[in-house]
């Protein structure tokens, strides 16, 4: 499914990107979601967001809330989900005292309750994730998130253990299941590293596979996209700011899933779009499928403080 990456370039400008290659039955917008926005939980309580947010989402059929994938709010703090299947735990039932949510529903929270990763780091023990379902959904989606801030602050949080926690990623890159620590793994055995963790061999060796113009590994498996896109980014001297968009974009391109028109289900996975966000200036780029350009929207203070309903801008 789908491929993720944290960047800084070389003024320390913090970016973030991914794919989407979810398939859906609604197709995924760029959303803005407003201050106060009211959200159902899945668990017959309803939370307002405290900070405006822009992101790609979609508006599930028969529900009148937008279900977001990825995003950054007003703050500059981004979040995004990522498949997860065989590995989450969620909790079977809600949690007095706690801060109960369904796994849909979680990104909301991040991004429309806190300023930084550490202020989501502080809040995760008070998280119960329940298994429930969400937004007219026919199944709980099991997700793992990354999420990253304007101060370049990145951390993974995965729902295997309770309470919840958050973790480093070294790597800067994040596919579908297995979890973080195995991936990290695997791509120090196709680098011939050795070891389990990730250390300044595993960016020497990404460095001189890419030297040597050496193949890299092509299939649609998440762990071969994520080997393949760490050593893109850990291999590939640091982008000033006027590379990263088309740099990333390209990266990016380089894992998506193809489009199959004779595959009319809903299980055909392939790329949707693609998303560069860029945090400090806070804008989000957008290319969906169909494109050829990307189309960039800036969430502007103006917007935050006087938009009051949200926006599902068109694909164009």
């Amino acid at each position: 499914m789908c491929t993720s990456l944290t960047y800084t370039d070389t003024a320390q400008h913090p970016y973030f990107a991914r794919t989407m290659d979810f398939p859906t039955t609604t197709p995924w917008r760029p959303i803005f979601l407003p201050r106060h926005y009211a959200w159902p939980t899945g668990l017959q309580t309803t939370r307002r967001t405290r900070y405006a947010i822009l992101g790609g989402g979609r508006q599930p059929q028969h529900f009148n809330s937008c279900l977001m994938a990825d995003g950054i709010n007003e703050a500059g703090l981004t979040c995004a989900e990522l498949y997860l299947p065989h590995a989450v735990h969620y909790q079977a039932s809600t949690r007095p005292g706690a801060v109960n949510l369904t796994p849909q529903g979680f990104i909301n929270w991040v991004l429309g309750e806190h300023t930084s990763v550490a202020a989501v780091v502080a809040d995760l023990p008070r998280v119960n994730l329940v298994a429930k379902l969400w937004g007219g959904d026919d199944q709980v989606y099991p997700f793992h998130w990354f999420l990253c801030d304007a101060t370049g602050h990145s951390v993974v949080i995965e729902p295997t253990a309770t309470p919840l926690s958050a973790q480093a990623n070294p790597v800067g890159v994040l596919t579908n299941t297995p979890i973080l620590a195995q991936h990290v793994h695997n791509l120090n055995r196709y680098l011939n590293v050795t070891g389990a963790q990730f250390t300044p061999a595993t960016t020497m060796a990404a460095k001189q596979w890419l030297n040597a113009h050496r193949p890299l590994p092509t299939s649609p498996l998440p762990t071969d996209r994520f080997v393949h896109t760490a050593i893109r980014r850990l291999g590939t001297p640091q982008l000033h700011s006027d590379q990263v968009k088309t740099t990333l974009l390209t990266w990016l391109a380089e894992v998506s899933l193809p489009y199959d028109a004779t595959k009319t289900n809903r299980t055909h996975n392939y790329t949707h779009y693609r998303c560069l966000i860029d945090l400090q200036a806070q804008c989000y780029t957008f290319m969906a499928r169909q494109q050829s350009q990307p189309r960039t929207i800036r969430l502007t203070a103006d917007m935050a403080a006087n938009w009051h309903a949200p926006v599902i801008y068109q694909e164009n």
